[in-house]
């Protein structure tokens, strides 16, 4: 070998074990947690959602004495597949986004 060959490979080992070290000694990332937390509503005190939210009660609870919920957004868009869900309102709706977005929870998976 020459002494240029052996110059290279040792600045080339030494880059690689600089970007080795450096590699290990990174802190593991912090998660990072939600901002806001989830509100409860319904309940014996009646909690309501604020503004474009819903209670979603949960499947087959609506009629749950004093049962909680917990408040989501109402979603502005859903698809048009038909997978029908009977509403705490007694109506039957398209799938389980219409339901979310007309405000309503699911009573039960199928038609009213």
């Amino acid at each position: 070998m020459t002494i240029w060959t052996n110059v290279v490979l040792t600045i080339l080992l030494s880059m690689l074990l600089v970007a080795c070290v450096a590699e290990s000694s990174k802190q593991p990332e912090t998660p990072k947690t939600p901002s806001t937390q989830a509100q409860n509503c319904g309940g014996i005190a009646g909690l309501a959602c604020g503004d474009g939210q819903y209670c979603d009660m949960g499947i087959g609870q609506c009629m749950v004495a004093d049962g909680m919920g917990v408040c989501k957004e109402q979603p502005e868009v859903c698809t048009h597949e038909y997978v029908p869900v009977c509403g705490c309102d007694g109506k039957t709706y398209g799938n389980v986004c219409t339901a979310a977005a007309a405000g309503v929870s699911i009573d039960k998976m199928g038609e009213c």
